[in-house]
């Protein structure tokens, strides 16, 4: 069981630690960004739709370099979701399986450019009770990485060792396999 003292120790002083805002990941400006995909999981939003959360982290170099974002995507049949999740996957240029599906550790290592911007919603102060205006950074406009070919976001080709190849991705990064599973 832990001991409880009137001493703090938790090595504040090491020169490698910086401050934190209190969020698990440093806030990325608004601008446009090469990311690379971290990970993708099955995640279930607030309002309890299914839903695809991306991390991604900026591969550019400058002052935002290596920090993380995370972007969620709605999985159903509404027209608008679904034109969101095609964003993603023209962007990062995962193949899709016949039946137009992709398998979420296909997304792993994939790259794509995106402009992060600043939205805003009104929201309920639970607090106060008053409507309040509050703020989030989310990227949009997903699209290929400057200088990757466009790849089919369709089946993949049937004879896939005689397709054309990709340029490298920035950094060494992946693209999108060349054979779905």
């Amino acid at each position: 069981m832990a001991e409880f003292v009137d001493v703090v120790n938790m090595n504040l002083n090491d020169p490698n630690l910086t401050p934190s805002d209190g969020r698990k990941f440093p806030k990325v400006d608004p601008g446009t960004y090469a990311f690379e995909i971290e990970k993708a999981t099955f995640d279930q939003s607030k309002k309890g739709n299914k839903t695809l959360k991306i991390t991604a982290k900026v591969l550019d170099d400058g002052p935002m370099k290596d920090r993380n974002m995370i972007g969620s995507y709605v999985i159903d049949n509404e027209d608008f979701s679904r034109r969101r999740m095609k964003a993603i996957v023209e962007g990062t240029g995962v193949v899709l399986d016949k039946n137009g599906s992709f398998k979420l550790e296909d997304l792993q290592g994939l790259c794509f450019t995106a402009d992060v911007i600043l939205d805003e919603y009104e929201a309920l102060n639970e607090k106060t009770g008053m409507k309040e205006m509050r703020s989030f950074t989310k990227w949009v406009s997903e699209r290929p990485v400057e200088g990757a070919a466009p790849t089919a976001t369709a089946t993949a080709p049937a004879n896939a060792a005689n397709a054309p190849r990709r340029p490298a991705a920035p950094n060494g990064t992946r693209t999108a396999p060349r054979n779905p599973a």
